[in-house]
């Protein structure tokens, strides 16, 4: 799957989630965190937005570390 098609997916599982609004704000501010930019991310952008994600304290909380790390894994695999 290619890096913009990843996102979305990582995109609509937190939506279903979190819901929209708290997805988006997730996503927004783990892009910032990662230095990912909206247009052109390459892989490694996309593996940094990922790892910024994982890492926010409301996934954490929603998950659990066990969640957020099982969740890394899966969508880092998205990019394959």
């Amino acid at each position: 799957m290619d890096v913009s098609s990843a996102v979305q997916a990582v995109k609509k599982d937190l939506e279903a989630t979190f819901g929209n609004t708290l997805a988006a704000s997730i996503i927004a501010i783990a892009r910032t965190k990662a230095g990912a930019p909206l247009i052109g991310m390459s892989k490694q952008n996309y593996l940094d937005l990922v790892d910024a994600i994982c890492g926010d304290n409301r996934v954490h909380s929603m998950l659990g570390a066990a969640g957020s790390k099982e969740r890394s894994m899966k969508w880092k695999k998205l990019a394959d």
